[in-house]
């Protein structure tokens, strides 16, 4: 044991033990002096990343200090220190390979980790899907791209195992992701879209014909995802464009019935029935057909009929003359333009026919056309615009309504009393703001008819429909008279109304009640009665 011992020692004098290891460098055998330069070809050296975009990075990058004398002296300290069963023990696990010594190093993590982040804003990147263009009459297919998530944590483990076992070798981590849609399902799309391109499309009705080139076909197809793939189709209308002209031929609008005054009665104007291109139809077959490599089509067209029929319109025409009123406009105000303006309006509103359930708008047909200036009243004072005169037309034509029963769906009174109607029988309109609607509500259509009638300076409106037992009492009294804080009359009044049906009241009572204050005129000292009207 003594002679083994001593040989041992003699042969192993001033080097390290067999077996000892730091890292995967192997000192066993070794002198200091040649274990420390062993170890610093390691430590002095770089550290390889492999993977996508990997690179090779200096250890002293990395802010990573190796102590290589302290490292050699733990590895020569194997086998010669502690007592002598620890001497023995490590001198037995030496022999078989099994010590590993660790290296003295200072690591810094946080610059490990800088580093890596700016690998991975290199790196990383999004999964890109794959995708078809279309370009007049080309499909171009755009390849899908992998994308890519480096884990900075996992990277910087294996980094720092590769600094501790002196390996020089480290995996970079990172996790692909793949895009929904590949590059073989846009190829697929794509060999679609060029069998709806193949050829141009014929379209025939008798013996017109009109024809779509694969171009245009192509700005009218639609390549979207739908559930995670790629899908192509014909988009509803796409084709519109180049059909104008085909829609412009085939499709002729219908004739609703109409009523006119003839004599003392209303006659029906007959319907005539029109034709349409069966929209929905035509698209099933060329949305199916065009990927299937079908190129001709036959325009289905069918007849468009009118919403009110000749045979309906007799059913439900105007009768009799259910109410009529009348104002006069010669004592008040017979300037030239404000019977234009009567005239005019009374023009815009004349002949209209409501159907059941339908409302009256006033402003809507009169709005749009072109008025003299006249005076108006504006903000409580007399004042020039266009369309003065336009309130008489009104409120006749309204009072005619309430007579013959219509539902009044909107009325405003005017700021002041007028000379041309009783107080409660007025209504007011003022273009965007205010306007006189009533509703159709009986089981048939009514005709509204009103007209100027210059010889007697009277503004007529009648409402014709089908008789319906209705009859109508209108009356208003002026319930109160005083003064305002600048001393000007104001006058309050009621209107009352009684709706007899079949003989039996159906309402009897206060239909509305107004205030009418003074209006100012247009010059100060212009007496209140000689005031303008509107």
């Amino acid at each position: 044991m003594s002679v083994l011992v001593a040989a041992d020692y003699w042969t192993n004098a001033g080097k390290v033990y067999r077996g000892v290891e730091v890292g995967e460098v192997a000192l066993g055998g070794k002198t200091r002096a040649e274990a420390e330069e062993a170890l610093r070809d390691r430590t002095t050296g770089e550290i390889e990343l492999s993977g996508p975009g990997g690179f090779s990075v200096a250890v002293e990058e990395l802010g990573v200090e190796y102590d290589v004398a302290a490292t050699v002296e733990d590895a020569y300290a194997v086998g010669r220190e502690g007592n002598l069963l620890r001497r023995l023990s490590d001198r037995l696990r030496a022999a078989v390979g099994l010590v590993e010594v660790p290296p003295e190093v200072d690591y810094r993590a946080g610059e490990v980790r800088s580093r890596l982040e700016d690998l991975a804003s290199r790196l990383d990147r999004e999964p890109k899907e794959a995708g078809v263009e279309i370009r007049g009459p080309e499909v171009k297919v755009v390849g899908s791209e992998q994308g890519y998530k480096l884990d900075v944590a996992a990277t910087a483990r294996g980094v720092r195992q590769a600094v501790e076992q002196l390996s020089g070798e480290a995996r970079i981590v990172g996790e692909v992701s793949r895009p929904e849609v590949t590059t073989a399902e846009a190829e697929r799309a794509a060999e679609k879209a060029r069998r709806a391109m193949s050829g141009s499309l014929t379209i025939t009705y008798g013996d017109r014909e009109w024809t779509i080139d694969p171009a245009q076909i192509g700005t009218a197809l639609d390549v979207k995802r739908e559930d995670g793939a790629l899908e192509v189709s014909l988009r509803k209308g796409g084709l519109g464009r180049y059909l104008g002209g085909m829609y412009e031929e085939l499709t002729v609008e219908p004739k609703e019935a109409g009523f006119v005054f003839v004599g003392d009665g209303v006659k029906v104007t007959p319907a005539k029935t029109g034709q349409r291109i069966e929209d929905k139809k035509f698209f099933e077959a060329l949305k199916t057909g065009i990927f299937e490599g079908k190129r001709e089509y036959e325009v289905p067209v069918a007849k468009d009929e009118p919403d009110l029929t000749t045979a309906e319109a007799e059913k439900l025409k105007p009768t009799e003359m259910l109410a009529s009123y009348k104002t006069n406009y010669l004592t008040y105000d017979d300037s030239p333009g404000r019977v234009e303006n009567l005239k005019i309006a009374s023009g815009a509103v004349n002949g209209t026919a409501l159907a059941p359930g339908e409302v009256f708008s006033f402003n809507a047909l009169a709005e749009p056309l072109d008025y003299y200036d006249t005076k108006v009243i504006v903000n409580g004072r007399v004042d020039t615009a266009e369309g003065g005169g336009l309130c008489q037309v009104s409120s006749t034509l309204y009072m005619a309504a309430s007579l013959a029963g219509l539902d009044v769906v909107e009325r405003r009174p005017h700021y002041a009393e007028l000379p041309y109607i009783r107080p409660g029988f007025d209504a007011t309109v003022w273009f965007g703001a205010i306007d006189m609607k009533f509703e159709n509500n009986t089981k048939g259509y009514v005709l509204v008819r009103e007209w100027v009638d210059e010889g007697t300076g009277n503004v007529h409106a009648q409402i014709w429909g089908k008789p319906n037992g209705t009859e109508v009492e209108m009356s208003s009294e002026k319930v109160a008279e005083y003064e305002d804080a600048e001393g000007n009359p104001v006058t309050k009044w009621v209107t009352y109304q009684k709706v007899t049906k079949n003989g039996k009241v159906v309402f009897d009572g206060v239909l509305h009640k107004d205030t009418y204050r003074y209006l100012k005129p247009a010059e100060e000292d212009a007496p209140y009665d000689q005031r303008p009207v509107n």
